[in-house]
This record gives C-alpha cells, sequence and structure tokens, in this order.
C-alpha cells in the first residue's frame, strides 16, 4: 500500500510508509475510538434536527391566520356596507330634510343621518362620489326614514318638490287653536307664534274689525285650505281672512247687521257664540233670537262660554268652576250687559246664517235639556225655572 488515510474525517497525512517505525508506532488501541460514530462521505447529507419545512411551519400557520382575519374583515365590511347602501326592510316614517345651498356631499350626508334617513354619512358621501352622483340639489324634502342610497340620491338629484298639506279648520276653534294648526303642518316650518303676532298686530286686517281693534279671532273662516310649501304665516292668515269676507258678502252681513240692530262685528260675535252654545244646527237660530232680544232689553246676554274662552286664553285645558265663571273679567257676560270685547270662536257658515237671519221669537233664556245637546227656551223667569228642573233631572246641570 503506496499510502493511509488517518485521523478522522478531513484529517488525513499522505506520505511514504515506513513499514517497521510504523508498526512499531502503531497500536490501534491508542487512538481508536469504538464508540464515535463513524463517518461515512453521503452523496445525499440529511440535516440533523428538525427538517427545513418544520421550521416553517408556524410561519405558514401565522399566515393562514391573518389570511383568514383579513377575509373576516373585508367581509364584515363589505356586509355592513352593502347593509348601510340598501337596508332592506320597509321604509321608516317620513320626515322633512332641509339641504342649504352649496351643502358639500359630506354635508348633505350628515343632514341625512340626523334625519335617520341613511346611517353613515362618510359612507354615503363615499359612495355618491365613487358612482359619480349629482348634483345633489339644495331644498326641502320629505323623505323616508331608513331609506337606501339610491333612493336618497335620486330624490336629491331631482330636487325639492313643492310640498302641499291640508289645513283642517272645523268651525269653533279659536285663533290659537288655529295657530297651532299651521305650526304642525310637517315640513312647511311655519310658526304658531309668528301667526298669532300677525293677527294681533294688524299686519293682516279685516274690513269687519274696527278701527282700534287689533285682533282677529272670528274673522278667519273655518275650512279646508291647501297650503304650498313657501307659504309664510301671514299668507295663510290673507287667506283665511280672505275667505271669510267672501261668505260674509255672500251673506250681505253688513245689511243684515242694520236690519238686527247691531254692527257687522256685532253679528260676527253673536255668531261666535252660536258656535259655541249651540251643539245643534235646529238651536243656531233660535240661540241668535236669544241674544238680540237680551241686547235690546237691557239685559246681560249669560253666556258662560264667553267667561271660559276669557279664562282658556291663559289657561288652554280649563273646565272652569262655578266661581271662575262668576269672577270679574271683561268677557263675564252673567255680570257685564252688551257683548264681549271680541268673538270667542271663528264661525262657520251655519252660525252666521243664523246670526244673520234669526227668527222672532220672545225668548230670554235657553237651557240644555237634553244630553244630546238640545236647548230648551223660555221667556220669562217661571219658564226659565222650568228649564232648569229640566236640566237637572237630566244630569246636565
Amino acid at each position: 500500500m503506496s499510502g493511509s488515510t488517518r485521523g478522522g474525517a478531513g484529517g488525513g497525512h499522505f506520505g511514504p510508509y515506513d513499514g517497521e517505525a510504523a508498526d512499531a508506532e502503531y497500536d490501534p488501541d491508542d487512538d481508536y475510538d469504538y464508540d464515535a460514530p463513524v463517518i461515512v462521505d453521503d452523496p445525499y447529507p440529511r440535516h440533523r434536527g428538525r427538517s427545513p419545512g418544520r421550521r416553517r411551519h408556524p410561519i405558514l400557520i401565522g399566515l393562514v391566520i391573518l389570511v383568514v382575519i383579513l377575509l373576516i374583515v373585508v367581509g364584515g365590511g363589505l356586509w355592513y356596507a352593502h347593509d348601510q347602501i340598501d337596508p332592506g326592510g320597509r321604509p321608516g316614517p317620513v320626515v322633512s330634510v332641509v339641504i342649504p345651498k352649496g351643502s358639500s356631499t359630506q354635508q348633505i350626508g350628515s343632514k341625512l343621518a340626523f334625519a335617520g334617513v341613511i346611517h353613515n354619512a362618510t359612507l354615503f358621501a363615499f359612495y355618491v362620489r365613487l358612482h359619480g352622483d349629482g348634483p345633489l340639489l339644495a331644498g326641502t324634502y320629505r323623505l323616508d326614514k331608513n331609506s337606501s342610497y339610491t333612493s336618497a340620491i335620486s330624490a336629491l338629484e331631482d330636487g325639492p318638490k313643492i310640498l302641499t298639506d291640508q289645513l283642517v279648520i272645523p268651525p269653533g276653534f279659536t285663533m290659537a287653536q288655529i295657530a297651532a294648526r299651521v305650526a304642525a303642518l310637517p315640513g312647511l316650518g311655519l310658526s304658531a307664534q309668528k301667526f298669532l303676532a300677525a293677527a294681533g298686530n294688524g299686519t293682516v286686517r279685516s274690513p269687519y274689525e274696527p278701527a282700534g281693534i287689533n285682533n282677529l279671532e272670528g274673522l278667519l273662516f273655518p275650512d279646508t285650505y291647501q297650503v304650498r310649501q313657501g307659504e309664510t304665516e301671514v299668507s295663510v292668515l290673507e287667506e283665511m281672512v280672505g275667505e271669510f269676507n267672501s261668505q260674509a258678502q255672500g251673506l250681505n252681513l253688513t245689511s243684515a247687521a242694520q236690519k238686527n240692530g247691531v254692527t257687522p262685528y256685532q253679528l260676527i260675535t253673536t255668531a261666535s257664540i252660536i258656535e259655541r252654545e249651540a251643539k245643534l244646527t235646529a238651536d243656531r237660530p233660535k240661540v241668535a233670537s236669544v241674544i238680540y232680544n237680551r241686547i235690546k232689553v237691557g239685559m246681560p246676554l249669560g253666556a258662560d262660554s264667553t267667561q271660559t274662552y276669557y279664562l282658556r286664553l291663559t289657561q288652554p285645558n280649563l273646565n272652569p268652576s262655578v266661581a271662575q265663571i262668576n269672577a270679574p273679567s271683561p268677557y263675564n257676560t252673567r255680570v257685564n250687559k252688551g257683548f264681549p270685547p271680541t268673538p270667542i270662536a271663528n264661525v262657520g257658515l251655519a252660525s252666521l246664517q243664523a246670526a244673520a237671519n234669526p227668527p222672532t221669537t220672545t225668548y230670554l233664556y235657553w237651557v240644555e235639556i237634553n244630553p244630546d245637546g238640545q236647548l230648551g227656551y223660555a221667556s220669562d223667569d217661571s219658564g226659565f225655572a222650568h228649564l232648569q228642573a229640566e236640566c237637572r233631572a237630566a244630569g246636565l246641570c
């Protein structure tokens, strides 16, 4: 053998072989480690410990978890956005929304969200920009709560519709009651305070309103009116006064007042008392005759409705006591002779006709004698006492 390898892996020493020296020096037990591992050159070496795949496994799990989280977040966001864009279900109640001129898309979204038409102003603004919708027009809108973005955008692109609402005023309403109904018209932005102010400061006047009086009580005609967006409290008041004037002219009210020995304003006041005292149409002319007969003989009218009107000016829901009905006031017609200072209600056509054309009677008293509102009439004190007995028997007095 010309050479030998010694010393372990990679530690070989090459040189001439000296047999005896080598044999003398060589002791197999000197450097052979029976317990050491045998190193064999392997053309396909394997890594010790964990395989490469095992070392990367936690990273793969983390990536999978991250992807799952992202999918959940994106999916949840898409679901939320879809639910906002098209909430589904039935639309909510109609609300009024005012979009000022020059409003940005974000500001419009905020207005809609505040009113409950949509639920997310920021998402709405992004949706409008993404779809290239618009322009969204300023104005007053009536929109459903819980609307889809497409329906809200469509309405705003079309522009505001002219809002019209019915104002229903029944006979017997006072000025304060009418003002409350005017203010309750949805989406028109009218004010009860402004309405009453215009009715009491001379801004609107009636030809039947005496000089020195700024009070349109009794001079508005109860009817159904169509009130359009853009009308003011003054314009509504003017329309109602104008309708009253038309009805009064049709009855030739001025001539009728002269025939009955009163002024037109006193005739209207008479009609307002009739409106409050007579529940049945058949009783209206007779009540008118009692009022005129009492005026002629100088008797107080004795209509509790006049004092009730006065007390309710400050206490609208008051059910007055006997003491309150008898308390001193300009409207106490149990004590004061003549007409109260103003009408006590706004009157319908039937009461105006009754005041304009009363029958000729000798009646000086009326008393409610039937729960349906029927009135009984008397011309003297004994007849009045009999009517009061009937009233008590019916449980009405």
